[in-house]
């Protein structure tokens, strides 16, 4: 059941830098007891078209946010793993503009099964309102308080590198403020492309369990939406505690959500 090796430490460093341009998921692993990592990761995502209710592609004038997310998680205990983040956000779109924080999220992630191949792991999250400068139309974010917990399974593989895993996550979260509630997935490939260069590519998906027909369309987190998003991820390590990321994300397909890409930098600190 422990199995924190110098490398199993190195592997986990890569699978913490998973969904952190969207969303603070990290994989299945846990941090080990008493350490834990610090990532800021800025973003950029525009958009000048949206996909409706029949997941037909619709203009809309050009949106743009950037973005800058400060994530953090620590080993409380050697199964235990706590953590936090949330979004600095500053949203355009037409001659509209606003500011705020965006989806603060605090999580916990439990170890339930490991092996020297493979951790199961389940992590209960809940979502805090956003908020910004000017209650207008754009925004980032949505205003409701939601829950969330999610089932993680991670597994050690050996296609190119010994550091080469997979991640899969699986979690239904309760929306209030009336928004329905949504299956959330995320499926990640990790390869060490080199000693200090690894390649993650994923997918990963909201499903709303009741999409409203009659919602109009803004962008904003307060509709009822389903998004199917592809993202890669490069990471390169700087040395055995730090290491930067960059990475280029787009929505591929939707429902009552932006059709948009994106880019992202990040540097991450292990401690």
């Amino acid at each position: 059941m422990l199995y924190y090796s110098s490398m199993r430490l190195s592997f986990t460093g890569f699978l913490v830098t998973l969904g952190l341009s969207t969303a603070a998921h990290a994989g299945a692993w846990v941090q080990p007891q008493g350490h834990g990592l610090f990532i800021a990761q800025a973003s950029y995502y525009s958009t000048n078209s949206y996909f409706d209710t029949n997941g037909a592609k619709q203009p809309q004038p050009r949106f743009r946010k950037y973005e800058l997310q400060p994530y953090a998680e620590y080993g409380a205990l050697d199964w235990l793993t706590i953590g936090g983040s949330a979004y600095a956000q500053s949203v355009s779109q037409s001659s509209q503009s606003n500011y705020g924080i965006a989806d603060p999220e605090l999580f916990a992630r439990a170890r339930v099964y490991a092996d020297d191949v493979q951790v199961v792991s389940i992590q209960p999250l809940i979502k805090l309102p956003s908020s910004f400068a000017e209650n207008s139309v754009v925004r980032g974010g949505s205003k409701s308080t939601d829950i969330e917990l999610s089932a993680l399974y991670g597994r050690n593989l050996n296609l190119i590198s010994t550091k080469d895993y997979a991640d899969v996550r699986v979690g239904y979260r309760q929306r209030d403020r009336g928004l329905s509630p949504q299956w959330r997935g995320d499926v990640a490939l990790g390869l060490g492309i080199t000693d200090t260069i690894q390649l993650i590519p994923a997918l990963r998906t909201v499903i709303s369990t009741n999409l409203k027909d009659a919602s109009t369309f803004s962008e904003g987190g307060d509709l009822d939406y389903s998004v199917l998003k592809a993202e890669v991820t490069g990471v390169y390590h700087l040395n055995d505690v730090q290491w930067i990321q960059a990475g280029i994300f787009s929505h591929v397909a939707g429902i009552q959500t932006g059709d948009g890409y994106g880019i992202s930098l990040g540097f991450a600190q292990r401690f």
